[in-house]
């Protein structure tokens, strides 16, 4: 089941460091995960300006534990690109082909890039799936992922 698709300058390091392990504030698949959980979002003022994003528990580690488990348990399939912007157009390309779960922005792409992005999506979606573990030393770069469960949630 396709859950989510993303891009990043450097797609392994997103990845492994905000969706394997980090926190919802640092990632909206976190987020999204969490609140199809059933978890609740607390979103506070720093004194800085910028927003603390948490689960709203006593310990929102705990939540995050969940998070974590739930996504280490799933696979990751990827593309690499030349450059961020081109990644992030067909990004949406993929979203809108692939109708993933948790994806909740949907913006336009350039349909002049139809024919290729088809290939590459082609490509992407047959690439060999990984686990958060296997992800370690593989080569990076800006691109786009896909993240796949047996479960929604």
């Amino acid at each position: 089941m396709i859950i989510y698709v993303g891009d990043a300058r450097d797609v392994i390091k997103r990845i492994r460091t905000n969706h394997c392990s980090g926190n919802v504030e640092a990632s909206a698949l976190r987020r999204h995960v969490a609140e199809a959980k059933g978890y609740k979002i607390k979103s506070t003022k720093r004194l800085s300006g910028s927003m603390r994003v948490r689960i709203n528990l006593p310990n929102p580690q705990n939540g995050e534990m969940d998070v974590s488990n739930y996504i280490r348990s799933g696979e990751w399939k990827y593309v690499i690109w030349n450059s961020y912007a081109e990644a992030n157009d067909f990004q949406w390309y993929v979203i809108d082909q692939l109708k993933p779960l948790l994806n909740k922005d949907h913006k336009s792409w350039d349909p002049e890039n139809r024919q290729r992005y088809q290939s590459l999506l082609t490509r992407l979606t047959s690439s060999p799936p990984l686990n958060c573990d296997q992800l370690h030393g593989m080569r990076s770069g800006p691109g786009v992922y896909v993240f796949y469960h047996q479960r929604r949630s």
